[in-house]
């Protein structure tokens, strides 16, 4: 098949939709079909190149950071990516277009189904359903009428969690919705060999979070407790917080009011090939997030081999059986007790984690999963 991807975020830009166009793109090739990517420009990326047999072309609009965008930066690649897919379409006649994101991709999607007659799909990722941002609150509102025209002519819809899938039906209940999870590249993430003889001349357990520094993942529940959980679990406890954003400062604020500087660590930023020694070294992985589709982190820290404690969000029902702790925000520090002071438990989910995540979110079956889809249409 000749697949067309429209995703506004291709790595190095965006979160965990990127890292997924990236992966599913890479699988499509290595099974046998050609695909072409159109995504946005940044400052020091080529516009047009070749990687990992993927055809990329990134469009020159508005952008003005790796991790985040407007609204209005969403609709500028919009404008400017038409153009483009009608010169491409023209030319190669592609069999199926994968639309990442109904917002902003969508619209391009189906002018394309209506102007050439190219069947789409929608991979939602999360943002792209009413509801989940609440910065774009009154946008929803305006585009609500036209995301229903463009859900009601997609060939497919898809999300990657089952909350996910209740919340787009909160929105809009008319049409069928399948779920694809997401997957990890254990070639990427994989455990530590010699992590227990290095955990043996550590004095603290670590606890890891990996995300970008905003109000909706939580952090600002769990550092207040970080002192009860340490004289309750008998050990000494270290929080990792990897990532930053607009809430970083608060979260530095708190730290300081409740006198736990030296147990909490900000590092910033990262990228992704500097991730994979911060989930070796950590003993759990927490997020307390209030919304996700299904987190990209989280897969990341199971494919290490960590033990996860995480809010039941869209994702966590998949993600953590037998191998972590789905906690209430208001039992997250007792949870949080429970795995610091048993090392045990901690080995025994992290093996659990290790095994959930060959058996269910190789990118390699997750890819098939897509392409039994686009065979149908």
């Amino acid at each position: 098949m000749k697949i067309l991807i429209i995703s506004h975020e291709y790595p190095p830009i965006g979160g965990g939709g990127a890292n997924a166009c990236m992966y599913l793109s890479q699988e499509y090739v290595r099974k046998g079909h050609e695909v072409t990517v159109v995504s946005v420009w940044y400052e020091g990326l080529p516009e047009m190149e070749r990687c990992s047999d993927v055809n990329i072309i990134r469009i020159k609009a508005r952008r003005k950071h790796k991790e985040h965008c407007s609204f209005s930066e969403m609709a500028d690649y919009l404008c400017k990516s038409w153009p483009v897919l009608k010169h491409l379409e023209k030319k190669q006649h592609f069999d199926i277009c994968q639309v990442f994101f109904g917002i902003p991709s969508g619209p391009a999607g189906y002018m394309l189904k209506k102007k050439y007659h190219l069947p789409y799909i929608i991979r939602f990722g999360g943002g792209d359903i009413p509801g989940f941002q609440d910065r774009f609150a009154i946008i929803y509102k305006v585009i609500a009428p036209f995301l229903k025209i463009i859900w009601n002519n997609a060939h497919a819809l898809i999300a990657n969690s089952a909350g996910l899938k209740k919340m787009a039906q909160d929105f809009h209940d008319i049409r069928p919705i399948g779920i694809i999870y997401n997957g990890v590249d254990t070639d990427k993430f994989y455990p530590l060999t010699d992590k227990k003889v290095i955990l043996k001349s550590e004095c603290a357990v670590q606890i890891l979070f990996v995300s970008r520094l905003i109000e909706r993942k939580g952090l600002q529940y769990v550092i207040p407790k970080l002192q009860y959980i340490q004289k309750k679990a008998g050990k000494k406890i270290r929080l990792i917080i990897v990532g930053d954003g607009p809430y970083r400062e608060s979260l530095e604020n708190l730290v300081l009011e409740n006198k736990c500087s030296e147990m909490v660590h900000f590092e910033g930023q990262k990228d992704k090939d500097e991730l994979l020694s911060y989930y070796q070294h950590a003993d759990i992985f927490i997020l307390p997030s209030k919304k996700e589709g299904m987190p990209n982190v989280v897969l990341e820290a199971m494919a290490c081999g960590l033990p996860i404690v995480m809010t039941p969000c869209e994702g966590s029902e998949e993600l953590v059986t037998d191998n972590g702790i789905i906690s209430s925000i208001e039992d997250f520090s007792d949870n949080l007790i429970r795995l610091c002071a048993d090392s045990s438990l901690r080995e025994e989910m992290g093996k659990n984690s290790l095994y959930n995540v060959n058996k269910n979110f190789l990118w390699e079956n997750i890819a098939q999963k897509y392409l039994q889809v686009f065979e149908k249409v």
